[in-house]
């Protein structure tokens, strides 16, 4: 399937189907992720007790786990919500900054080898570092030198035998044979904190509704940084942008999505 055949009815299906989206959220992100997932048209809960870990999985349909702010104790969480699911709900890991602290690496490490997760959403350095290569990440940014980001997917998505959404300038989402590039952004989505998270979360939502992980990542991929390009249009910094990339997460809809690709897709043939 290439990019312009991506079913862009997706958008519709998650605003009419509301999936509850269960978050392990980053401590720092976790209202943006929150409004992040109503506007697109999901439910979000949250929540640290384990004690209420498989009551929590009981409600949702999907789940997204999010390293941002890992310690010990949610730690308990998160394998208490990952041992309740067993597979019954599809999980995307947000491995914040693993390419950066050594701790956080080794955590994601052994949580997959421990668990099978539908999507790995990260940017470049994280996804390389998981993948094995020798990355230099900045913080939560991708930084430094990273290699081409299409064999570092392809790499981490085989050895994890998983979906990877790889995000930066260019996104990359594959399964390790089908690859699907996006080209639209903005650097608006690059500096505003917290858009990988949301995103990771908003890629659960779609997973509910799509036929397979890769199609469901690309047109959440798709979707997000639409929305964040259309905003960016209409703003002159980071504040404003951050109020019509809402705007626009709650009211982007099937037919402009499906006019982007499109575009996209005439672009291409007229290369």
């Amino acid at each position: 399937m290439e990019n312009a055949e991506l079913p862009a009815q997706l958008v519709g299906q998650v605003r009419r189907k509301n999936p509850v989206v269960l978050t392990i959220a980053n401590d720092v992100t976790a209202d943006k992720v929150a409004d992040g997932l109503s506007a697109c048209g999901a439910s979000p809960i949250m929540s640290k007790a384990p004690e209420e870990a498989a009551e929590m999985v009981n409600l949702a349909d999907a789940i997204t786990i999010n390293l941002g702010t890992i310690n010990s104790n949610q730690l308990v969480m998160i394998r208490a919500v990952l041992d309740a699911n067993v597979g019954r709900r599809p999980v995307v890991l947000d491995p914040v900054a693993v390419g950066s602290v050594d701790y956080r690496l080794k955590i994601a490490k052994q949580l997959l080898a421990d668990y099978y997760f539908t999507v790995i959403r990260g940017n470049a350095s994280e996804i390389a570092a998981l993948a094995g290569y020798d990355s230099t990440g900045h913080g939560i940014d991708a930084g430094g030198h990273q290699p081409s980001p299409v064999p570092v997917a392809k790499q981490c998505a085989q050895r994890y035998h998983t979906c990877v959404c790889l995000t930066g300038a260019t996104d990359v989402v594959t399964d390790g044979q089908d690859i699907f590039i996006n080209p639209t952004g903005t650097d608006m989505l690059i500096v505003n904190v917290g858009s990988g998270d949301m995103l990771s979360s908003i890629t659960a939502a779609y997973l509910t509704v799509g036929d397979t992980p890769v199609v469901s990542s690309a047109l959440a991929a798709k979707f997000f940084s639409l929305a964040g390009a259309n905003a960016a249009q209409q703003a002159v910094g980071l504040g404003q942008w951050q109020m019509y990339f809402f705007d626009e997460l709650s009211q982007l809809d099937s037919q402009q999505l499906a006019n982007q690709l499109a575009k996209e897709r005439d672009d291409n043939n007229d290369k």
